[in-house]
């Protein structure tokens, strides 16, 4: 094939491949096998001597937590080099990759991005754990996760399926390291593995997801816990979520984490459990009453002399129920519209929006 042949559509032949190189891949990405530190090795140190880069230490780890906690004792705090973006676009035109052309295949789009958003939550939930531990490790500096491995499996496509002109060196050592590497950390002189985890659980829409389970948990201990998608802490989710309790709603201050609570136990359970009085409405808003708070949240000590006022919001996109609370001296929904929205009224913020 000409190497400065530009291809803007894809043969049925070629269609039919991209679920293969798709399911190749994302076995590779959801991968709870130990890595093999031999090939691993191998893989680092023949990536920095074709980059004519002096070869590092390599240091192998379980998690990502004891990653940082490895970088921390012995004093590395920012990310030195990366061998994963200088190893980029092994393609030799680059114009494949341009926005006019072959990328601008819906089927090799999704392709990409299903490999893409499978990693990148795992990434994130990675990431917002290990914001818990601030106080035991600092997180400064850059973490090369495998979400390049979406990058990879278009590689792998346009090389293996559309016979693309491409380096070969360069595509061997690119290939190698995300398929042999867990998490790479790439400080000065030295270089951090992370093994895989040993359990990874997704529920049917391929949201990070485990009921009374870590979602994702490493050999050392360290684990993530995850409700369809949302990172929760391990308060909430070592339990049962139909053992979730109403009253949790009450103090925590984390609105995603409210929405989460909420519609894990329901509106309607809620609103027993708490004794919710409904005092007014207004189009999709509720003002709530709860009484006698103390009482129903016994593990506060705050004495609470007056009624908690609760404002339940429902959005029309996605159905979902929010709660904010209000000052107990409101007594109308559109009134409490108004407090959170800093005086505006909902009429006027609807002609402003």
């Amino acid at each position: 094939m000409s190497e400065n042949k530009i291809i803007t559509e894809l043969t049925p032949q070629q269609e039919a491949l991209i679920p293969v190189y798709k399911d190749k891949w994302l076995k590779i990405a959801l991968s709870t096998e130990r890595i093999d530190e031999y090939k691993v090795t191998k893989a680092i140190q023949t990536a920095y001597q074709w980059l004519t880069r002096e070869i590092p230490e390599i240091i192998f780890v379980n998690s990502p937590y004891a990653a940082f906690k490895k970088l921390n004792s012995i004093g590395y705090s920012y990310l030195n080099y990366s061998i994963l973006s200088n190893l980029r676009h092994p393609l030799i035109n680059h114009e494949y990759e341009g926005s006019h052309n072959i990328t601008n295949s819906q089927q090799l789009k999704e392709l990409k991005k299903e490999i893409f958003d499978l990693a990148i939550k795992q990434l994130h939930a990675v990431k917002h754990q290990l914001e818990e531990y601030e106080d035991d490790v600092h997180t400064s500096g850059g973490i090369q996760n495998d979400f390049v491995i979406s990058e990879v499996c278009f590689y792998d496509f346009c090389i293996g399926a559309l016979n693309l002109p491409y380096n070969q060196q360069k595509w061997e050592i690119f290939k190698n390291i995300v398929r042999y590497c867990g998490w790479i950390f790439e400080y000065q002189n030295i270089c951090l593995i992370s093994n895989r985890p040993t359990s990874l659980f997704f529920d049917e829409e391929n949201n990070l997801h485990a009921d009374e389970k870590p979602a994702i948990e490493y050999a050392d201990g360290f684990k993530v816990y995850s409700y369809h998608g949302v990172w929760i802490p391990e308060k909430y989710g070592s339990i049962p979520s139909s053992e979730w309790r109403s009253h949790w709603l009450l103090s925590e201050q984390n609105a995603e984490l409210r929405r989460v609570l909420i519609q894990a136990i329901g509106y309607d359970k809620i609103c027993r459990e708490l004794g919710a009085i409904e005092l007014d409405s207004w189009n999709e808003y509720t003002l709530l009453e709860i009484e006698n708070y103390t009482e129903i949240n016994p593990e506060h000590p705050q004495n609470y002399s007056e009624s908690m006022h609760l404002l339940k919001m429902t959005c029309l996109s996605t159905g979902f129920i929010h709660f904010l609370r209000v000052p107990p001296d409101i007594n109308s929904a559109r009134e409490a519209i108004t407090w959170i929205n800093w005086g505006i009224d909902p009429e006027e913020f609807a002609v402003q929006t």
